[in-house]
């Protein structure tokens, strides 16, 4: 019976697959993409480290170090990596970049990806250099340019491509040049104070497990303030990585999935009103209630099990598109291969989907009278609630709870998934019936005719005002967020720079360089600037329990990062106009002998270490030990281009401990900002510059690559929510098309009927962006104030233009969908009605 009665009016069921095809190949693509970049990271595992195991230290490996490093065996590689100011003579700029000397044969797994590729077998043989291709390209660098690190020279020997293990999106923040170590002058560009690595990489026999030499020489790399790294623990970290990745990919998508759902829900709608006479006569010779819904039902799977085979097809071929989407980000190339489990989860979800919201409109069957065959004019209207629809609805919202749950495997986070689904389409939804409801009550009379006409379209039986504002407004709530929230992190550092606020930091200054800077900054007519000292210390204790202990501690909270970090701290008798005291009170002058001494935390280092107001660390800084108690905490702004602390002690205490200093300054312009850097470079070769011109276009590009990634992911919803307006506008095609013929019969020319269905989709769209406005904005703030820690702002530059594109996109396609009607004769109409 399915297959007969699917011979006729089939044509919304088809338009319905059109939503199931786009749905699956979304969750096909990015299952697919996921189980690829896993296999990629475990093939590729030692070529993500590029060796065996890498011993390294912040501060010249010791006699003792030496010995220990030693007894390890193997072949060694050493590497020292710091930054420093690369100056381009052919150009005559010059920026900050991670030096790394290197000596040995590193990388021993994988490999150093330059171009050209034969530059590696010369390249320690002369003062050569490997620069990271962003360089190149900012500068216009060529092969065999000169380049100046310090007043060391080095010829461009090759352009750096790929480092192993690290992504290409790092090289804008950081980017990486190599120079042999054997040709490297290092006195001069490494003071006291400079932030420097010392890496050891060990190639050992294939019968030595690298993780057992870790772990047993454990407590002796601790007690030497050494850290070591393995394939294994590099593994882990980047599957960290990717596992988020990929779960972004699995949420997002899964937008389009429950997007293809309502597009479902809507054309079966329309295709169950056409049938509501064929049930009625199925009654009428005996079948039952739940036998004409079978009849559907199986319709229904019929089509979505082909349009999840056809969107299984097509999103095993969009995979292909990910890895080169996501290259930037990504710290192996993907090798793609199709993923049965992908192709798997790809097709049971859409199945699943599609029949959950297909049941919506069919289960309504089930109450269909018999009565309808022989008077057409009876039409069974249900009163109340129908506790099978809640059914299905409480089930789909139980299927969206766990399918968050599965992917991002923590409660609170598939909550709040499932809280914003349920937000964004209740909203949606809301507005949308409240529209219809208003505009039924509240016709605004005052409006010509075809105005009138158009609007009262939203309201008339077979209307699809909810599923095109769905679609629509998913798609322009993401593209608004999108770009609001790259326009504000952009505008907020560009604000920054045009209000006064520094935007010059010149650090590793040394206490003998500082009258010589000084007077190289008023020569630039810089007299405003302030020196910042800084010293470097590490974290001993916390509330008297060593760090050591606290590190070995597995049950422990408290970050890894914050227990072996270097920390740099300061002494002022001030607090900065980036900092705010929350909690306590400022001390900022002590005597010398004051123990323990009072220091302000910042807020969240302070949550990180675990502690609070009164508690006790204790520091220390070159073998002498600094207990310290927190007097005070400190809220800081991080986002003002100058020096912010996690520690400040007060004077009194560190002016005679070993010291460099960070300069603050402002510059009036890009020229002399660029002149400046040049002198400093020439006259101070270990001094590094930060200038806010270079850190407002690296956000921007960064935040460019972001979004190109984020656009595409986006792509399959918006590209859902097309094919969902599509089927809204042709699977409604048949009550326009009888309304306009009729209005053609009673004289209205054809430009007031076109007026008619662009006022109709016109509000459509206006409204469905307004809709995603507001929701964008509402994310826009969660995100600045949750996870970016900015102050939210509102541009809305992307908010109209997008607003225009979307809705002159919803009139074109409502104006073509019904373009074909103008060719109808007026018996069709007469027909339609019998």
């Amino acid at each position: 019976m399915a297959l007969r009665d699917a011979r006729r009016r089939v044509k919304p069921m088809l338009l319905a697959m059109s939503c199931v095809v786009l749905g699956v190949a979304a969750i096909v693509a990015s299952f697919s993409f996921r189980d690829n970049l896993q296999t990629s990271v475990s093939a590729r595992a030692k070529s993500l480290l590029g060796a065996d195991l890498v011993i390294q230290s912040r501060e010249p490996f010791s006699t003792e170090a030496e010995d220990l490093l030693k007894s390890i065996g193997g072949e060694q590689s050493r590497q020292i990596g710091f930054s420093s100011m690369a100056f381009f003579p052919e150009s005559g700029k010059s920026r900050l970049v991670e030096v790394r000397a290197i000596r040995g044969n590193f990388p021993y797994y994988g490999a150093l990806e330059t171009d050209p590729m034969s530059a590696r077998q010369d390249f320690q043989s002369g003062a050569n250099a490997f620069v990271d291709e962003t360089v190149t390209l900012q500068f216009n660098a060529q092969i065999g340019d000169r380049l100046r690190i310090g007043e060391q020279e080095f010829r461009i020997a090759a352009k750096l491509l790929k480092i192993p293990g690290e992504t290409l999106a790092f090289s804008l923040l950081n980017p990486r040049i190599y120079v042999p170590l054997d040709h490297f002058q290092q006195a001069q560009l490494i003071q006291k104070g400079s932030r420097v690595n010392y890496r050891v990489f060990f190639k050992l026999p294939p019968e030595v497990n690298p993780d057992e030499i870790a772990q047993r020489l454990g407590p002796e790399l601790t007690r030497l303030h050494l850290e070591s790294d393995t394939v294994s623990r590099r593994m882990a970290t980047i599957s960290r990585f990717t596992d988020n990745l990929s779960r972004y990919l699995q949420l997002a998508v899964f937008i389009a999935v429950l997007l293809a759902g309502v597009g479902v829900a809507s054309a079966i709608h329309v295709y169950v009103k056409e049938k509501t006479a064929s049930v009625a006569v199925l009654r009428c010779i005996g079948a039952t209630p739940m036998e004409t819904v079978y009849v559907y039902l199986a319709q229904a799977v019929l089509i979505a099990l082909a349009g999840s085979m056809l969107g299984s097809v097509l999103g095993a071929g969009a995979q292909t598109l990910l890895p080169v989407v996501l290259k930037d980000f990504l710290p192996v190339d993907a090798v793609i291969s199709y993923s049965i489990g992908g192709i798997l989860a790809g097709i049971g979800i859409g199945l699943g989907t599609t029949l959950l919201f297909a049941l919506i409109p069919i289960v309504s069957l089930r109450k269909i009278s018999p009565l309808f065959a022989l008077r057409a004019s009876y039409e069974s209207r249900a009163r109340g609630r129908d506790p099978v629809l809640w059914a299905i609805y409480l089930f789909i919202l139980v299927a969206v709870f766990a399918f968050a749950l599965s992917t991002t495997r923590q409660w609170l986070h598939g909550l709040s998934f499932t809280a914003a689904i349920l937000a964004a389409f209740g909203l949606l939804a809301f507005i949308a019936r409240s529209v219809s409801m208003l505009l039924k009550k509240f016709m605004p009379y005052f409006l010509p005719f075809p105005w009138r006409q158009g609007l009262s379209s939203l309201h008339r039986p077979n209307n699809q005002t909810t599923a095109v504002m769905l679609s629509i407004g998913l798609g322009a709530f993401l593209l608004i967020t999108l770009y609001s929230v790259r326009n504000m992190l952009v505008n907020q550092v560009a604000e920054r720079g045009g209000r006064g606020d520094a935007n010059m930091v010149l650090f590793d200054v040394q206490k003998d360089q500082r009258q010589d800077l000084a007077a190289l900054l008023r020569s630039f007519k810089l007299d405003s600037h302030e020196e910042v000292p800084i010293v470097t210390m590490r974290l001993a204790a916390i509330k008297n329990r060593p760090v050591e202990e606290i590190r070995a501690d597995t049950n422990s909270r408290i970050p890894r990062w914050a227990l072996r970090r270097e920390y740099r701290s300061t002494y002022r008798s001030f607090l900065a106009g980036t900092e705010k005291i929350i909690e306590g009170t400022w001390r900022g002058k002590v005597s010398a002998d004051t123990e323990p001494i009072p220091i302000s935390l910042e807020k969240g280092i302070a949550e990180n270490l675990g502690v609070g107001l009164g508690d006790e660390l204790e520091f220390e800084l070159q073998g002498i030990s600094l207990p310290t108690k927190v007097a005070s905490i400190r809220e800081v702004d991080w986002q003002r281009v100058q020096p912010n602390f996690f520690a400040v002690f007060p004077e009194g205490v560190l002016e005679t401990a070993p010291q460099f200093y960070a300069v603050v300054t402002r510059t009036g312009s890009n020229e002399v900002s660029a002149e400046l850097q040049r002198s400093v470079v020439e006259r101070f070769p270990n001094v590094s510059i930060i200038d806010l011109t270079l850190v407002l276009n690296t956000l921007d590009s960064i935040l460019g690559r972001v979004a190109s990634a984020i656009r595409f992911v986006a792509m399959f919803t918006i590209l859902t929510g097309v094919a969902v307006l599509i089927s809204a506008v042709l699977s409604s095609r048949s009550q326009r098309l009888r309304e306009s013929i009729l209005m053609k019969t009673l004289g209205a020319p054809r430009q007031q009927i076109i007026t008619a269905i662009v006022a109709e989709y016109l509000f459509l769209g206006a409204i469905s962006c307004a809709t995603a406005a507001m929701l964008a904005t509402l994310a826009t703030w969660g995100l600045s104030f949750y996870f970016l820690g900015t102050i939210a702002s509102v541009s809305w530059t992307p908010i109209i233009v997008i607003g225009l594109i979307v809705t002159g996109a919803t009139v074109l396609a409502g104006v073509i969908g019904c373009w074909g009607m103008f060719g109808r004769s007026t018996l069709e109409a007469v027909r339609l009605e019998a």
